[in-house]
């Protein structure tokens, strides 16, 4: 079932995204009074056809989702006509027109970016609040002296509204790898500055688990259990639900990431758990994690107990106005824009590692993930894919928008058309491009699915 609702949740999303992308070219067409011959959301077998207008334009919903096209009449050279309709043709106009074409499917992704975060804005912005749970030993963050316990409050200046924020911001600041500031409120309630080396950052550590593995710092979450398997280690030791675990073998835990690495580590091994009972008792319990095979092979440590839903005091909540909203989505789509492109940007310098680029798969997973946290959490991933969507059909790659783009400002600077041949072959080139980097996608997205 859950299956299901992901797979729904991606093509909702998918489908949502082509269509804003192709109405940009669509209605930029219909503006500048080109015959638009048909409107697929889709590509393959046709599932519904309909034609309206006085074009008659042809409007499909295909098999396949992963996409979608505009096809307007002239548009790919050579094709018969009525004489009357030669003006109406895309290869008639000149080439500022075209490229104003090619321009509005990304920027019809862009301002929905706007639109979608603005939503979230007026819906209230949900997150985890900025505390920090754990610090890895010999971290970045360990260097810099943050502790357990401390409130983030500001990155370089800016304030931090939530882990997300949190996360977005030490990003950006280390890609730039020079020492940044941040400022904490400690737990006594002191705000005080530390330093973030970012110069001795690994050139791979921006990824996924940046924040973990990168900077070393996890999220406040307090272990407490949500569920306990039957006839599991952690049911034979006496685990029930409500219980919160304090300490493992004398060590503070204050992150569900780090309880999980320490019963990982310790298969078959004594874990001496100290726990606090929904009463408010402490009692101590003994547990030996059995041991399992991941997908690596490897034997670790597993318990059998669910984390119980983020406590009400950890989720932060900022509810916008209407303008203030529209402000947030603007200046939100532009951030992630040019995080964007400087990930691209440092990713062909070898300083981003190429395993953050994701493919369907992973798309699928977090559509699935969002949609079912709420519409606010889903309305923040499609603003992300979208901006990503727009970024991506801007490189200047044959096949894409931004090859086409490319080819009309060439165009527009030459005075001429490139000739057909050199058109030809640039395309051939792109769409090897292209499958190129969706292979590695694909490769991506299987090697996270095997890696726990």
């Amino acid at each position: 079932m859950q299956i299901l609702g992901t797979v729904l949740a991606f093509v909702v999303a998918i489908g949502i995204l082509v269509l804003v992308h192709e109405s940009g070219h669509f209605g930029m067409a219909k503006w500048m009074g080109v015959k638009v011959l048909r409107f697929s959301i889709g590509f393959g077998p046709a599932l519904i056809t309909r034609r309206f207008g006085k074009d008659q334009t042809e409007y499909v919903i295909a098999a396949l989702p992963l996409g979608g096209y505009v096809k307007m009449l002239g548009e790919e050279g050579g094709e018969a006509m009525a004489a009357e309709d030669r003006p109406r043709a895309f290869d008639a106009l000149p080439p500022g027109k075209r490229f104003l074409i090619a321009l509005a499917g990304p920027a019809a992704n862009l301002l929905f970016a706007v639109v979608a975060y603005a939503g979230v804005a007026w819906l209230g912005i949900p997150g985890l609040a900025p505390i920090i749970g754990d610090v890895r030993p010999d971290s970045l963050a360990a260097q810099a002296g943050l502790v357990p316990g401390e409130r983030v409050a500001a990155v370089a200046g800016q304030r931090v509204h939530s882990w997300e924020d949190l996360r977005l911001d030490l990003i950006g600041a280390a890609m730039g790898r020079s020492a940044t500031r941040i400022d904490i409120i400690s737990a006594a309630g002191v705000r005080q500055s530390h330093w973030l080396p970012f110069g001795k950052l690994p050139a791979d550590a921006i990824g996924p688990a940046f924040l973990s593995h990168g900077v070393g710092i996890e999220p406040y979450l307090p272990v407490r259990v949500g569920a306990v398997q039957p006839g599991s280690p952690a049911q034979r030791a006496g685990l029930q639900v409500g219980d919160r675990i304090l300490a493992a073998n004398g060590q503070r835990i204050g992150t569900w990431e780090a309880f999980l690495r320490l019963v990982e580590a310790h298969p078959g091994q004594v874990l001496l758990l100290q726990v606090a009972t929904v009463s408010g008792q402490t009692r101590a319990l003994t547990v030996i994690p059995e041991g399992v095979r991941n997908a690596q092979g490897k034997t670790v440590g597993r318990i059998g107990i669910a984390l119980a839903p983020v406590p009400k005091d950890l989720i932060v909540i900022e509810h916008r106005g209407f303008f203030s909203g529209l402000l947030y989505g603007t200046e939100r789509t532009w951030r992630m824009s040019v995080m964007t492109v400087e990930m691209m940007l440092r990713m062909v310098q070898g300083f981003i590692s190429p395993d953050n680029i994701s493919g369907p798969i992973t798309i699928a997973e977090f559509a699935g993930q969002s949609a079912q946290a709420g519409l606010a959490p889903f309305l923040a991933f499609l603003g992300l894919v979208s901006i990503s969507l727009g970024i991506l059909n801007l490189l200047p790659i044959p096949i894409l928008d931004g090859g086409h783009l490319f080819f009309y400002t060439l165009e527009m600077i030459r005075g001429v058309p490139l000739s057909t041949s050199v058109m030809q072959k640039s395309q051939q080139i792109g769409i090897v491009l292209l499958m190129m980097l969706m292979s590695l996608a694909f490769y991506n997205d299987i090697m996270r699915l095997l890696t726990p």
